[in-house]
Protein backbone atom coordinates (compact mmCIF):
# COMPACT_ATOMS: atom_id res chain seq x y z
CA UNK A 1 0.00 0.00 0.00
CA UNK A 2 1.32 3.28 -1.25
CA UNK A 3 1.98 5.67 2.27
CA UNK A 4 2.71 9.21 2.12
CA UNK A 5 5.98 10.21 3.69
CA UNK A 6 6.07 14.24 3.43
CA UNK A 7 4.01 17.10 2.19
CA UNK A 8 4.60 20.31 0.93
CA UNK A 9 2.43 23.42 1.54
CA UNK A 10 2.14 26.77 2.70
CA UNK A 11 3.46 27.86 6.35
CA UNK A 12 0.48 31.36 6.30
CA UNK A 13 -2.22 31.98 4.35
CA UNK A 14 -5.03 34.64 3.96
CA UNK A 15 -8.55 34.26 3.99
CA UNK A 16 -10.30 34.43 1.06
CA UNK A 17 -7.02 32.76 -1.01
CA UNK A 18 -7.20 29.18 -1.91
CA UNK A 19 -3.86 27.40 -0.11
CA UNK A 20 -2.39 24.34 -2.75
CA UNK A 21 -0.62 20.92 -0.98
CA UNK A 22 1.01 18.41 -2.48
CA UNK A 23 2.23 15.24 -1.41
CA UNK A 24 5.84 14.74 -1.75
CA UNK A 25 7.43 11.49 -0.70
CA UNK A 26 6.21 8.18 -0.50
CA UNK A 27 7.12 5.17 1.02
CA UNK A 28 8.30 3.47 -2.33
CA UNK A 29 9.61 4.97 -5.10
CA UNK A 30 7.92 5.99 -8.57
CA UNK A 31 4.58 4.95 -7.25
CA UNK A 32 1.74 4.67 -10.20
CA UNK A 33 -0.75 6.72 -11.48
CA UNK A 34 -3.62 5.07 -9.98
CA UNK A 35 -2.14 5.14 -6.01
CA UNK A 36 -1.69 8.33 -6.06
CA UNK A 37 -5.10 8.80 -7.16
CA UNK A 38 -6.07 7.37 -4.26
CA UNK A 39 -4.20 9.79 -1.90
CA UNK A 40 -6.59 10.88 0.99
CA UNK A 41 -6.98 14.51 2.48
CA UNK A 42 -7.62 15.71 5.87
CA UNK A 43 -8.26 19.30 6.99
CA UNK A 44 -8.77 20.15 10.70
CA UNK A 45 -8.88 23.61 12.28
CA UNK A 46 -8.41 24.69 15.59
CA UNK A 47 -8.39 20.76 16.20
CA UNK A 48 -11.96 20.25 14.41
CA UNK A 49 -12.10 18.28 11.34
CA UNK A 50 -13.77 20.68 8.42
CA UNK A 51 -13.01 18.57 5.65
CA UNK A 52 -12.07 15.18 4.55
CA UNK A 53 -11.57 14.49 0.39
CA UNK A 54 -11.57 10.86 -0.41
CA UNK A 55 -8.91 9.88 -2.96
CA UNK A 56 -7.90 13.82 -3.89
CA UNK A 57 -5.05 12.97 -5.43
CA UNK A 58 -1.34 13.69 -4.71
CA UNK A 59 -2.07 18.00 -5.20
CA UNK A 60 -4.94 19.14 -2.97
CA UNK A 61 -6.61 22.58 -2.78
CA UNK A 62 -8.46 24.29 -0.16
CA UNK A 63 -10.79 27.31 -0.13
CA UNK A 64 -9.73 29.16 2.92
CA UNK A 65 -13.11 31.15 4.04
CA UNK A 66 -13.66 33.66 6.36
CA UNK A 67 -14.39 31.80 9.02
CA UNK A 68 -10.63 30.50 9.55
CA UNK A 69 -8.93 34.16 9.82
CA UNK A 70 -6.74 34.03 13.04
CA UNK A 71 -6.84 30.58 12.80
CA UNK A 72 -4.65 27.35 12.87
CA UNK A 73 -5.05 24.67 9.47
CA UNK A 74 -3.73 21.51 9.62
CA UNK A 75 -3.72 20.02 6.79
CA UNK A 76 -2.60 15.71 6.26
CA UNK A 77 -2.83 14.06 3.09
CA UNK A 78 -3.03 10.26 4.43
CA UNK A 79 -4.31 6.30 2.94
CA UNK A 80 -5.64 4.69 5.90
CA UNK A 81 -5.83 7.45 8.40
CA UNK A 82 -4.22 10.77 8.83
CA UNK A 83 -1.52 11.32 11.46
CA UNK A 84 -0.19 14.47 12.34
CA UNK A 85 3.51 13.19 11.62
CA UNK A 86 2.63 13.95 7.79
CA UNK A 87 1.06 17.10 8.17
CA UNK A 88 1.22 20.78 7.28
CA UNK A 89 0.24 23.91 9.84
CA UNK A 90 -1.04 26.88 7.86
CA UNK A 91 -1.40 29.55 9.77
CA UNK A 92 -4.90 32.02 8.32
CA UNK A 93 -4.03 36.01 8.48
CA UNK A 94 -6.69 38.22 9.58
CA UNK A 95 -9.19 38.56 12.08
CA UNK A 96 -12.65 37.46 12.23
CA UNK A 97 -15.33 40.24 11.86
CA UNK A 98 -16.77 41.52 15.54
CA UNK A 99 -20.67 40.10 15.76
CA UNK A 100 -23.00 42.10 17.37
CA UNK A 101 -24.89 40.16 20.25
CA UNK A 102 -25.07 38.14 22.20
CA UNK A 103 -28.38 36.70 21.09
CA UNK A 104 -31.26 37.59 23.68
CA UNK A 105 -34.45 34.98 23.30
CA UNK A 106 -38.15 36.22 24.35
CA UNK A 107 -40.21 33.53 23.70
CA UNK A 108 -43.98 33.52 23.45
CA UNK A 109 -45.91 29.60 24.46
CA UNK A 110 -49.46 29.83 22.90
CA UNK A 111 -51.16 26.23 24.54
CA UNK A 112 -48.60 23.34 22.94
CA UNK A 113 -46.90 25.77 20.59
CA UNK A 114 -43.71 27.66 21.43
CA UNK A 115 -42.34 30.93 19.18
CA UNK A 116 -39.73 33.49 19.67
CA UNK A 117 -37.80 36.51 19.20
CA UNK A 118 -34.34 37.15 18.83
CA UNK A 119 -33.33 40.75 20.11
CA UNK A 120 -36.43 41.78 19.28
CA UNK A 121 -36.61 40.65 15.69
CA UNK A 122 -39.17 39.07 13.55
CA UNK A 123 -41.01 36.10 16.09
CA UNK A 124 -40.62 32.85 14.27
CA UNK A 125 -42.17 28.99 15.61
CA UNK A 126 -39.42 26.66 17.71
CA UNK A 127 -41.43 23.78 18.22
CA UNK A 128 -44.70 22.36 19.56
CA UNK A 129 -44.51 20.69 22.57
CA UNK A 130 -44.90 16.91 22.44
CA UNK A 131 -44.82 13.56 24.07
CA UNK A 132 -42.73 10.09 23.65
CA UNK A 133 -43.21 7.33 25.60
CA UNK A 134 -41.87 8.86 28.68
CA UNK A 135 -40.42 12.17 27.66
CA UNK A 136 -41.38 15.44 26.13
CA UNK A 137 -39.80 17.91 23.98
CA UNK A 138 -40.17 20.05 21.01
CA UNK A 139 -40.94 18.96 17.37
CA UNK A 140 -40.18 21.68 14.49
CA UNK A 141 -40.96 19.37 11.25
CA UNK A 142 -42.73 23.07 9.38
CA UNK A 143 -40.14 23.64 6.29
CA UNK A 144 -38.85 27.48 6.51
CA UNK A 145 -37.90 29.92 3.48
CA UNK A 146 -34.47 27.60 2.49
CA UNK A 147 -35.43 24.33 2.45
CA UNK A 148 -32.25 21.72 0.99
CA UNK A 149 -32.25 21.59 -3.06
CA UNK A 150 -29.48 19.34 -4.90
CA UNK A 151 -29.03 21.87 -7.81
CA UNK A 152 -28.12 24.63 -5.66
CA UNK A 153 -25.07 21.98 -4.18
CA UNK A 154 -24.08 19.97 -7.70
CA UNK A 155 -21.78 22.11 -8.36
CA UNK A 156 -19.38 21.76 -5.20
CA UNK A 157 -20.57 18.03 -4.29
CA UNK A 158 -21.61 16.57 -8.10
CA UNK A 159 -23.96 13.32 -7.79
CA UNK A 160 -23.42 13.22 -3.78
CA UNK A 161 -26.02 16.41 -3.59
CA UNK A 162 -28.78 14.01 -5.00
CA UNK A 163 -27.81 10.64 -2.99
CA UNK A 164 -28.67 12.66 0.39
CA UNK A 165 -31.67 13.75 -1.38
CA UNK A 166 -34.32 10.83 -0.22
CA UNK A 167 -33.33 11.02 3.19
CA UNK A 168 -33.20 14.35 3.80
CA UNK A 169 -36.70 14.45 2.42
CA UNK A 170 -37.90 11.52 4.41
CA UNK A 171 -36.26 13.22 7.25
CA UNK A 172 -37.19 16.65 7.71
CA UNK A 173 -38.41 17.52 3.93
CA UNK A 174 -35.66 19.44 3.36
CA UNK A 175 -35.92 21.94 6.29
CA UNK A 176 -32.10 23.21 7.53
CA UNK A 177 -33.97 24.05 11.28
CA UNK A 178 -35.85 20.22 11.62
CA UNK A 179 -35.98 19.84 15.56
CA UNK A 180 -36.61 17.46 17.97
CA UNK A 181 -36.06 17.34 21.85
CA UNK A 182 -38.51 14.66 22.90
CA UNK A 183 -36.33 11.13 22.40
CA UNK A 184 -33.55 9.24 24.44
CA UNK A 185 -31.33 11.62 21.62
CA UNK A 186 -32.26 14.78 23.89
CA UNK A 187 -31.90 17.04 20.87
CA UNK A 188 -31.75 16.16 16.94
CA UNK A 189 -31.50 19.45 14.45
CA UNK A 190 -30.98 20.23 10.56
CA UNK A 191 -31.84 19.19 7.78
CA UNK A 192 -30.51 15.04 7.75
CA UNK A 193 -31.52 15.00 11.42
CA UNK A 194 -28.35 14.61 13.47
CA UNK A 195 -28.50 13.53 16.76
CA UNK A 196 -26.31 14.12 19.73
CA UNK A 197 -26.83 11.10 21.57
CA UNK A 198 -24.31 9.18 20.25
CA UNK A 199 -20.38 10.39 21.24
CA UNK A 200 -17.81 11.39 18.28
CA UNK A 201 -20.88 11.37 15.85
CA UNK A 202 -23.41 13.60 14.35
CA UNK A 203 -24.34 16.38 15.88
CA UNK A 204 -21.41 16.04 18.04
CA UNK A 205 -19.15 16.45 14.69
CA UNK A 206 -21.74 19.10 12.85
CA UNK A 207 -21.62 21.42 16.39
CA UNK A 208 -18.16 21.45 16.47
CA UNK A 209 -18.05 22.56 12.75
CA UNK A 210 -20.74 25.42 13.18
CA UNK A 211 -18.76 26.93 16.49
CA UNK A 212 -16.00 27.53 13.96
CA UNK A 213 -18.27 29.93 12.26
CA UNK A 214 -18.19 33.83 13.54
CA UNK A 215 -22.01 34.00 13.87
CA UNK A 216 -21.74 31.37 16.99
CA UNK A 217 -20.38 33.90 19.01
CA UNK A 218 -23.34 35.79 18.53
CA UNK A 219 -25.59 32.43 19.91
CA UNK A 220 -23.52 30.30 22.16
CA UNK A 221 -21.09 33.21 23.23
CA UNK A 222 -20.67 30.42 26.46
CA UNK A 223 -19.57 27.65 24.17
CA UNK A 224 -16.30 27.38 22.92
CA UNK A 225 -13.68 24.41 21.44
CA UNK A 226 -11.14 22.91 23.51
CA UNK A 227 -8.87 20.73 22.48
CA UNK A 228 -11.14 20.40 19.37
CA UNK A 229 -14.28 19.15 21.88
CA UNK A 230 -17.05 21.38 22.54
CA UNK A 231 -16.85 22.88 26.35
CA UNK A 232 -18.78 25.71 28.28
CA UNK A 233 -17.24 28.35 29.54
CA UNK A 234 -18.53 29.05 33.48
CA UNK A 235 -17.61 31.86 36.46
CA UNK A 236 -15.57 28.44 37.48
CA UNK A 237 -13.80 27.77 34.44
CA UNK A 238 -13.81 26.00 30.88
CA UNK A 239 -15.91 22.76 31.43
CA UNK A 240 -15.27 19.86 28.38
CA UNK A 241 -19.03 18.80 27.41
CA UNK A 242 -18.52 15.61 25.60
CA UNK A 243 -15.23 13.10 24.37
CA UNK A 244 -14.93 10.34 22.82
CA UNK A 245 -16.90 8.02 25.17
CA UNK A 246 -19.54 10.47 25.84
CA UNK A 247 -21.64 13.21 25.41
CA UNK A 248 -23.66 13.20 28.01
CA UNK A 249 -22.83 17.15 29.87
CA UNK A 250 -23.66 18.14 26.19
CA UNK A 251 -26.84 16.26 25.54
CA UNK A 252 -27.71 17.86 29.61
CA UNK A 253 -26.57 21.51 28.41
CA UNK A 254 -28.79 21.25 25.81
CA UNK A 255 -31.68 19.24 27.25
CA UNK A 256 -31.72 19.47 30.59
CA UNK A 257 -35.30 17.96 31.58
CA UNK A 258 -36.31 14.98 29.71
CA UNK A 259 -39.94 15.04 31.00
CA UNK A 260 -41.08 18.60 30.16
CA UNK A 261 -40.04 21.40 28.28
CA UNK A 262 -37.85 24.09 30.53
CA UNK A 263 -36.99 27.23 29.51
CA UNK A 264 -32.96 26.61 28.69
CA UNK A 265 -34.22 24.08 26.20
CA UNK A 266 -36.71 26.08 24.22
CA UNK A 267 -34.45 29.11 24.37
CA UNK A 268 -31.58 26.57 22.63
CA UNK A 269 -33.70 25.31 20.74
CA UNK A 270 -34.98 28.93 19.16
CA UNK A 271 -31.03 29.40 18.34
CA UNK A 272 -30.59 26.64 16.69
CA UNK A 273 -33.52 27.45 14.41
CA UNK A 274 -33.03 30.90 14.01
CA UNK A 275 -29.46 30.45 12.92
CA UNK A 276 -30.61 27.80 10.48
CA UNK A 277 -32.30 29.65 8.78
CA UNK A 278 -31.18 33.46 8.96
CA UNK A 279 -27.33 32.15 8.38
CA UNK A 280 -26.23 30.56 5.09
CA UNK A 281 -23.09 29.33 6.44
CA UNK A 282 -25.08 27.29 9.13
CA UNK A 283 -27.04 25.80 6.02
CA UNK A 284 -24.28 25.56 4.16
CA UNK A 285 -21.94 24.03 6.65
CA UNK A 286 -24.34 21.63 7.36
CA UNK A 287 -24.73 19.86 3.86
CA UNK A 288 -20.90 19.76 3.40
CA UNK A 289 -21.15 17.98 6.77
CA UNK A 290 -23.80 15.33 5.97
CA UNK A 291 -21.77 14.56 2.31
CA UNK A 292 -18.77 14.19 4.00
CA UNK A 293 -20.31 11.92 6.42
CA UNK A 294 -21.63 9.84 4.12
CA UNK A 295 -19.55 9.76 1.77
CA UNK A 296 -17.52 8.11 4.69
CA UNK A 297 -20.33 5.55 5.83
CA UNK A 298 -21.27 4.68 2.28
CA UNK A 299 -17.55 3.24 1.97
CA UNK A 300 -18.28 0.83 5.47
CA UNK A 301 -21.58 0.06 4.04
CA UNK A 302 -20.31 -1.30 0.65
CA UNK A 303 -17.66 -3.49 2.44
CA UNK A 304 -20.26 -4.67 5.14
CA UNK A 305 -23.32 -5.49 2.56
CA UNK A 306 -20.87 -6.55 -0.26
CA UNK A 307 -22.26 -3.16 -2.52
CA UNK A 308 -19.34 -2.93 -4.72
CA UNK A 309 -20.83 -1.93 -8.23
CA UNK A 310 -24.64 -1.95 -7.28
CA UNK A 311 -27.05 0.76 -8.02
CA UNK A 312 -27.48 3.92 -6.84
CA UNK A 313 -30.95 3.23 -5.62
CA UNK A 314 -30.29 0.55 -3.59
CA UNK A 315 -27.02 2.01 -1.64
CA UNK A 316 -28.87 4.94 -0.82
CA UNK A 317 -31.94 2.67 0.76
CA UNK A 318 -29.36 0.45 2.33
CA UNK A 319 -27.79 3.67 3.69
CA UNK A 320 -31.03 5.22 4.60
CA UNK A 321 -32.22 1.55 6.95
CA UNK A 322 -28.71 2.24 8.75
CA UNK A 323 -29.02 6.22 9.48
CA UNK A 324 -32.81 5.84 10.63
CA UNK A 325 -31.41 2.03 12.52
CA UNK A 326 -34.16 0.40 11.71
CA UNK A 327 -33.29 -2.74 10.91
CA UNK A 328 -30.53 -5.25 11.77
CA UNK A 329 -27.49 -5.95 9.30
CA UNK A 330 -28.76 -9.42 8.93
CA UNK A 331 -32.88 -8.16 7.74
CA UNK A 332 -30.92 -5.79 5.37
CA UNK A 333 -28.67 -8.59 3.99
CA UNK A 334 -31.56 -11.09 3.42
CA UNK A 335 -33.42 -7.89 1.33
CA UNK A 336 -30.27 -7.63 -0.58
CA UNK A 337 -30.34 -11.21 -1.75
CA UNK A 338 -34.09 -10.86 -3.33
CA UNK A 339 -34.31 -10.89 -6.29
CA UNK A 340 -35.99 -7.38 -6.29
CA UNK A 341 -33.31 -5.87 -3.73
CA UNK A 342 -34.86 -2.08 -4.09
CA UNK A 343 -38.53 -3.08 -3.65
CA UNK A 344 -37.15 -5.45 -0.59
CA UNK A 345 -34.96 -3.01 1.06
CA UNK A 346 -37.91 -0.69 0.76
CA UNK A 347 -40.16 -3.17 2.80
CA UNK A 348 -38.18 -2.82 5.64
CA UNK A 349 -40.22 -0.56 8.15
CA UNK A 350 -42.85 0.39 5.84
CA UNK A 351 -45.55 -1.15 8.99
CA UNK A 352 -43.81 1.61 11.68
CA UNK A 353 -42.86 4.09 8.81
CA UNK A 354 -45.13 4.39 6.39
CA UNK A 355 -45.13 7.73 5.85
CA UNK A 356 -41.26 7.60 5.77
CA UNK A 357 -41.05 4.66 3.26
CA UNK A 358 -43.10 6.33 0.83
CA UNK A 359 -41.14 9.62 1.01
CA UNK A 360 -38.19 7.45 -0.16
CA UNK A 361 -40.49 5.68 -2.52
CA UNK A 362 -41.65 8.46 -4.32
CA UNK A 363 -38.31 10.24 -4.52
CA UNK A 364 -36.50 7.61 -6.11
CA UNK A 365 -39.16 6.90 -8.49
CA UNK A 366 -38.54 10.86 -9.56
CA UNK A 367 -35.53 11.02 -9.41
CA UNK A 368 -35.20 7.83 -11.69
CA UNK A 369 -37.96 9.10 -14.09
CA UNK A 370 -36.06 12.74 -13.98
CA UNK A 371 -32.50 10.96 -15.36
CA UNK A 372 -30.71 11.62 -11.60
CA UNK A 373 -30.99 8.03 -10.69
CA UNK A 374 -30.33 4.54 -12.31
CA UNK A 375 -26.91 5.52 -14.28
CA UNK A 376 -24.41 4.98 -11.60
CA UNK A 377 -23.08 2.16 -9.43
CA UNK A 378 -20.65 2.16 -6.36
CA UNK A 379 -17.65 1.57 -6.54
CA UNK A 380 -15.53 0.89 -3.30
CA UNK A 381 -11.90 0.79 -4.94
CA UNK A 382 -13.06 5.10 -5.75
CA UNK A 383 -14.66 5.02 -2.97
CA UNK A 384 -17.52 6.98 -4.72
CA UNK A 385 -20.50 6.73 -7.49
CA UNK A 386 -19.32 6.36 -11.12
CA UNK A 387 -21.21 6.43 -14.29
CA UNK A 388 -22.50 2.54 -15.79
Amino acid sequence: MLLVTAVDGPSTAVAGSVARYTATAFNRPNPSEGDLARINWEVRCDGVRVTRAMHGGPQFEFAISPEYAGRTLLVMPFANSPTERVSVTTLIAGQQQPIDGPAEVALRIDGQRYFAQVNDGAEFFVGSDVSYQQRRGLMNTTPGTDVYAPQNYREQFGFWADVITPTAMAESRGSFHCLNTYDRAAFTFGFYQEAAHEPDENFVLLLRRLLLLPEAAFYFPDLTLSGGHVAQSTPDGTVQLEDRSSSAALMTYLNPDADRVGRHEAEIAAKFVHWAENNEHNRATQVAFAIEQQRQKFADYARRYDLDGTEDSVCIVVADIRHQGRARSSVIEQALAAADPLNALLEIGADSYPERIQTLRSEIERMTEDGILGHHSYSLTNRDFVLD
